[in-house]
């Protein structure tokens, strides 16, 4: 495993493709935030002036590339990962500390001093539903110069998530422009503006409903169309407990929720993005990837944290058959 933490060091070079050509090591490299989450147990989040109690805390390894990166190689491809810490702190080791014990093939970690770790308080109900509070801290000064060059001309695929969305879209079209890989980008909670911009330069877009809703304010079918007609080649919108759809080369494909037994929905989405580009590696149909997916996303629901309940490729085809 090749894994660092360095203030703009350099990296050692990685080998991977995407369509023919030479023999690549990563299947995919994941860029973006990794957070250190403290879950809590909750009857309901608390009122404005409210003091509650909760019932159980968790601390766990979150952010969207990071559970994105670790579901990909849980699943059996290998992954690596890019990211971004502050300054030492409780919050910057344990991060670091949760990412070497992955053991991915490769880790940069990248270090921006004067600045904080990225961490969220999450308050979880009963339901499985959230509340989040985020701080983003050093992941806003991730530019692409802090970036070899070297390491994304050589991936395979690239996805990109939780990062600051201007950098989001820059990034992208340098990807797009500069290397053969199939650019990724998870467009949660991502504005118009950014996501108009950054979308001829995206060949797989997935964002979550209730961004579709609050940012273009149409159907996930609609926006699949919308992404599509503005160059992605695979458009996705996640749905929760109403599944998944997806449209490439002019058809809908659709996949209903897996049944679980819910304590959490962190990470649900993120881990949805791993399993979707895990199954592009394996050159799966759409309807089964959308299914295998829901089965995967689904199954991590059943543990506090985007982590703690991530299944096995075989346990995720056996819910497939249930």
């Amino acid at each position: 495993m090749k894994s660092r933490l360095r203030e703009m060091g350099q990296n050692a070079k990685l080998m991977l493709d995407f369509e023919g050509g030479s023999f690549k090591m990563l299947d995919c490299l994941f860029i973006g935030s990794a957070t250190k989450d403290t879950l809590l147990m909750v009857e309901a989040p608390p009122a404005s002036d409210q003091r509650i109690a909760a019932s159980a805390v968790v601390h766990a390894c979150g952010g969207v590339a990071s559970v994105a990166a670790s579901a990909f190689q849980k699943l059996g491809g290998s992954a690596g990962l890019i990211t971004v810490v502050g300054d030492p702190s409780d919050v910057t080791d344990f991060i670091a500390s949760n990412i070497a014990e992955r053991q991915l093939p490769y880790v940069d970690l990248i270090r921006v001093p004067g600045t904080d770790s990225p961490f969220s308080t999450i308050q979880v109900e009963a339901s499985g539903k959230r509340c989040i509070t985020h701080f983003g801290g050093c992941i806003r000064q991730l530019t692409l110069d802090m970036l070899d060059k070297n390491v994304l001309a050589d991936a395979k695929m690239i996805h990109l998530g939780g990062l600051e969305e201007h950098f989001c879209g820059e990034l992208a079209a340098y990807c797009k422009r500069n290397t053969g890989a199939l650019v990724s980008v998870d467009g949660g909670n991502l504005s118009r503006e950014a996501t108009d911009r950054m979308l001829p330069y995206v060949d797989v877009f997935i964002p979550d409903d209730k961004t579709v809703a609050k940012v273009l304010g149409c159907s996930p079918e609609d926006a699949c169309l919308y992404y599509a007609e503005r160059g992605v080649r695979i458009s996705c919108v996640t749905m929760g407990d109403k599944g998944s759809v997806a449209y490439a080369g002019g058809t809908f494909h659709y996949a209903e929720p897996v049944r679980v037994s819910v304590v959490d929905t962190t990470g649900a989405g993120d881990n949805f993005h791993g399993a979707f580009l895990y199954c592009l590696a394996q050159r799966w149909n759409l309807d089964y990837t959308l299914r295998f997916c829901n089965a995967f996303s689904g199954l991590t629901c059943q543990g506090l944290g985007g982590l703690a309940a991530e299944p096995t490729l075989k346990e995720t085809l056996r819910k497939m058959e249930e």
